[in-house]
């Protein structure tokens, strides 16, 4: 089969499309023919040796939507057929999801919105359970207000429909062109490098953007999320900063397909790219202003 591997770190063009033998799934596991892998940060932080894998060659990709095909002993939720996303860490085993075929963990996978695009679907999982476990650390009571950053990116798009969803009036920081696109997600006010909102006016910020200087938006001993662990913010004020990541999870991913299909979450594409254009689609992820997922396709 092929795939998306690095062999080495470096630029995107370390990024190669490699024959592979088709996994085989092992007990608890289902076999997933991929229709599509998405392009995260991590995965350029991988493939530049920032978080380095301990396995090379290794397969890059954490998110993915496909079809069952196949299962191995024990797998209980899924059959031949069913469409499904899952989210899977790659990086103690170098086995990422941007192959034709992928043999993951029954429990990281949930049944795939049937509104959606089974390739689409993949710009959902790991940006999704992102953003529903940042706004689950600032705890189940919370009504304050709540700045998110990065609110027109995938992360903080989610970040800014599930807060609304859950009936919080959030507001979003972005870029001004962005403002149109950030109220339509749901934000109740748009704030812009020309407007920034005022200092200490928010009971939290998650930070989705890697701009630890929003901290001068939280009140005193209020609380900020970063989920970009290399721009964390020194803590000041009694303000409590957590530096969070992502936790694989398939019952709270179903949850969030579920979500999807009701016209909560919407899957944000921004190209569908052949895995042959590997190195094209982390090149612009890594210039930056994408808004909505790269995705990496098999065909």
């Amino acid at each position: 089969m092929k795939a998306v591997v690095i062999d080495r770190y470096g630029p995107p063009e370390v990024l190669t499309v490699a024959d592979l033998a088709e996994p085989r799934p092992g007990p608890g596991e289902i076999l997933v023919r991929v229709a599509a892998a998405a392009v995260n940060p991590v995965d350029l932080a991988v493939r530049r040796g920032d978080i380095p894998s301990p396995v090379l060659p290794a397969v890059v990709g954490w998110d993915v939507s496909g079809t069952v095909v196949g299962a191995g002993p024990g797998v209980t939720r899924f059959r031949a057929g069913d469409r499904v996303i899952a989210a899977r860490s790659p990086l103690a085993t170098g086995a990422g999801t941007s192959a034709e075929y992928v043999a993951l963990d029954e429990t990281l996978a949930a049944r795939a919105p049937g509104n959606i695009a089974l390739a689409d679907a993949a710009a959902l999982p790991l940006t999704a359970l992102t953003a529903a476990q940042a706004l689950a650390r600032l705890g189940a009571g919370f009504r304050g207000r709540l700045l998110v950053s990065g609110a027109a990116g995938a992360v903080g798009g989610h970040l800014v429909q599930l807060a609304a969803r859950g009936g919080l009036r959030p507001a979003g920081l972005g870029r001004a062109s962005d403002t149109d696109t950030v109220r339509a997600l749901g934000a109740a006010e748009v704030f812009s490098d020309a407007e920034e909102p005022e200092a200490g006016s928010f009971d939290a910020v998650i930070d989705a953007a890697g701009r630890p200087e929003t901290i001068a938006a939280v009140r005193d001993g209020g609380r900020f999320v970063s989920l970009t662990p290399f721009a964390v913010p020194r803590a000041e004020r009694a303000v409590d900063v957590e530096v969070y990541g992502v936790q694989t999870d398939g019952v709270l991913l179903d949850t969030l397909a579920r979500h999807a299909e009701a016209g909560g979450l919407t899957a944000r594409v921004a190209r569908v790219l052949p895995f042959a254009d590997a190195p094209r689609a982390h090149a612009l992820l890594e210039a930056g202003g994408t808004r909505g997922k790269i995705l990496l396709t098999p065909g």
